[in-house]
């Protein structure tokens, strides 16, 4: 039987990791700890921007030049915290994870988030041994919407981007799995989406997966 694909990319947060609420409770309180205050509303609308291009937008709301590190370093420690009292899954990631390991399809993850969050996320939900590539914030010169991070994702597992299915929640994501030539499934988290740049829109990872003839 012929497969339709070669490879599967999944981005991470808010696709196999419910952690979009998470992440955003911290970001704001981390803002507040260190003297520049956002809404939730605000940090909501920055869902799949590289952190980067995040804090400069925090910058320009709040009237404040932002210190990388001391804003990741804050940021990231309330993460942890949180982190370490379980990240859960989305409902189906494990079951399509299974299902694509039982074809011997190789995956991945690319992602917005920088290397080190990026790996402590994956291990603590227990997902790196599934995963033959992670590519981050950090390992590319163009983050998401840029087609960067899916073109070196199929890169390292040996896959045209042609033949890669990629799964993702956010339009910046959809956007750049789309520009790197990926079947593109989204599947919305926070934000509803109209699929401008996706082949498939689904409610669950399992439904987008069977719609793109995956499963």
């Amino acid at each position: 039987m012929t497969r339709p694909y070669d490879a599967v990319i999944f981005d991470l947060d808010g696709t196999l990791i419910d952690t979009e609420v998470l992440c955003n409770e911290t970001g704001v309180e981390a803002c507040r700890n260190l003297g520049f205050p956002v809404t939730m509303g605000f940090f909501e609308g920055l869902a799949g921007i590289h952190d980067v291009e995040r804090a400069r937008l925090i910058g320009l709301e709040t009237g404040h030049t932002i210190d990388l590190e001391t804003f990741y370093a804050e940021w990231d420690r309330l993460c942890t915290i949180r982190f370490r009292r379980g990240i859960p899954l989305k409902p189906g990631a494990l079951d399509l994870i299974g299902q694509i390991a039982s074809v011997g399809l190789p995956m991945a993850v690319a992602t917005s988030s920088r290397r080190g969050p990026a790996h402590e996320k994956i291990t603590l939900a227990g997902l790196a041994p599934w995963m033959k590539a992670v590519v981050t914030f950090d390992d590319v010169v163009a983050a998401k919407p840029a087609p960067d991070p899916y073109l070196l994702a199929a890169e390292r597992l040996g896959a045209a981007p042609a033949r890669c299915i990629a799964f993702e929640d956010s339009e910046t994501g959809a956007r750049s799995a789309f520009a790197a030539g990926l079947t593109v499934v989204q599947i919305p988290d926070i934000h509803a989406t109209e699929g401008e740049h996706a082949h498939h829109v689904a409610p669950s990872l399992l439904a987008g997966a069977f719609a793109a003839g995956l499963i």
